[in-house]
């Protein structure tokens, strides 16, 4: 129970929700295991206005926040953690710097000089021991074309495999509830009715939930031969919803396996959350199934991980009432955004989840610096073994990046004496989402997102440019 709501009233606002979200207006990605679509347009090129371009700062002070139009039970614009864990120490295990003091505003310029003019729209923000210190929000979140609206730090954007750390933490939490660890094996949590294939046993050799997290399962191989064999019966069943992940069950794993990325790892998260919820009980309903296992996951999420941390409305899909920032390409930015969005049967698990810098920023606040979300050796353990995160943390840095696409083609064109000529060649481009959660030594965290593919010849990711700016003003 939270703010006094049990599960099924959030179910029940997850219904509500559902119900008032139009998912017409803009076309939604593909849903396969690749996260892209393909789409053709006719059309020239024409010239593109950037952003305007802005000098480095002498200081980044935090923007004024905004309320969001959807008015939460409690207020949102404050982090009020009332009982910040103790700092960690060295010996905690925790690489801890001599400069414990890094000058924010150096760090923001950075980030701001490396994405002006690159990207359509970008937002990021900045924690020192809990509190947001530093801020920005340039170019936009939708182009006139769209109903123009601005960046800013309370938009929200599809935040891709993201999801996936913060499923990382929602797994730790609830196996410590039902008094099991990341290690016991999952095969008596899948389906009843699924076909264990190979690797899927429940004894200390089969697939655990610790596996998964590392993607040490031996389903990124497995999908890289079906490839090779060009196997398409077997690539076409392959999936990250229900039916795709039986599949994927079905055709077994190899546990321990060297680490292979892999979206099925995640997605068979949103499975079994819910399942070791009805097993140790409370759930609201007696039984996990396709059509009710994604809104189990995301009450699960919202009343133990979400709430907790004061974040509230939060979606696979593009909300009316909320903020909301589409996909670009910077090169083609005339062509249209794009809503990269999920279906409510397949939201979250392995990416789905639609968040703001501002919401990132405020989730790991919580995460770090208090017991509300987790306890701090659970989070000891989820940075120890690189639950959900990207990085080793061997430099006392963890990260996790998102990053979907939609590919279009279309035309290229030649105006020759004011005549326009379609030609036979044509042009390739993404319209993207990216996003990327960080956590650095001495209290210090970050988020940033990103909604565009970025301009020809810039090629930093936004944990790169994230990461570069920390270790450039930690260097002053």
């Amino acid at each position: 129970m939270i703010n006094g709501h049990k599960p099924s009233f959030i179910l029940n606002t997850l219904a509500l929700t559902l119900a008032l979200t139009s998912h017409t207006v803009y076309a939604a990605s593909d849903k396969k295991d690749t996260s892209t679509s393909q789409h053709t347009i006719i059309g020239g090129f024409k010239s593109m206005s950037g952003m305007d371009s802005a000098s480095i700062p002498a200081s980044t002070d935090s923007i004024a926040f905004q309320p969001l139009v959807v008015e939460p039970p409690v207020p949102i614009d404050d982090i009020a953690i009332i009982e910040p864990v103790k700092p960690p120490t060295a010996a905690d295990g925790f690489y801890i710097p001599e400069k414990t003091d890094i000058p924010l505003n150096w760090m923001a310029a950075y980030i701001d000089t490396q994405l002006q003019d690159q990207v359509v729209g970008y937002a990021y923000a900045i924690n020192k021991d809990g509190k947001i210190a530093a801020s920005n929000a340039a170019g936009l979140a939708r182009t006139a074309d769209d109903d123009q609206m601005d960046m800013s730090i309370h938009t929200r954007s599809f935040v891709a495999s993201v999801t996936k750390q913060i499923t990382a933490i929602t797994a730790i939490k609830i196996l410590h509830q039902a008094g099991l660890s990341a290690d016991t094996p999952i095969a008596s949590y899948l389906p009843d009715e699924w076909i264990k294939g190979d690797g899927f046993t429940d004894n200390a050799q089969g697939i655990t939930f610790a596996h998964l997290m590392t993607h040490k399962t031996g389903l990124g191989q497995a999908f890289d031969k079906m490839k090779a064999d060009d196997d398409q019966t077997a690539l076409d069943s392959w999936g990250n919803d229900w039916d795709g992940l039986e599949f994927v069950v079905s055709n077994g794993a190899s546990p321990g396996a060297g680490s292979s990325y892999k979206n099925a790892n995640y997605a068979l998260l949103r499975i079994l959350i819910p399942r070791v919820w009805v097993q140790m009980g409370g759930a609201p309903y007696n039984e996990v199934t396709a059509g009710n296992h994604s809104s189990m996951y995301l009450a699960y999420l919202y009343e133990n991980i979400l709430y907790p941390a004061g974040l509230y409305n939060v979606a696979c899909w593009v909300q009316p009432a909320q903020q909301e920032a589409l996909a670009y390409s910077k090169d083609f930015v005339e062509q249209g955004g794009v809503a990269h969005e999920t279906n409510f049967n397949s939201c979250g698990g392995h990416s789905g989840l639609r968040l703001s810098a501002y919401e990132l920023a405020k989730y790991l606040a919580y995460l770090r610096h208090s017991n509300d979300i987790i306890s701090y050796k659970q989070l000891g353990l989820v940075n120890k073994e690189s639950f959900g995160w990207d990085s080793q943390g061997t430099d006392g840095i963890h990260w996790k990046g998102g990053y979907n696409f939609s590919t279009f083609t279309m035309n290229a064109t030649n105006n020759i004496g004011g005549q326009v000529f379609v030609m036979q060649n044509t042009v390739e481009f993404r319209k993207s989402s990216r996003a990327c959660i960080m956590m650095f030594p001495n209290g210090y965290e970050a988020s940033i997102v990103v909604n565009s593919e970025y301009k020809t010849g810039f090629n930093s990711s936004p944990c790169s440019v994230l990461k570069s700016a920390y270790l450039f003003a930690a260097d002053l």
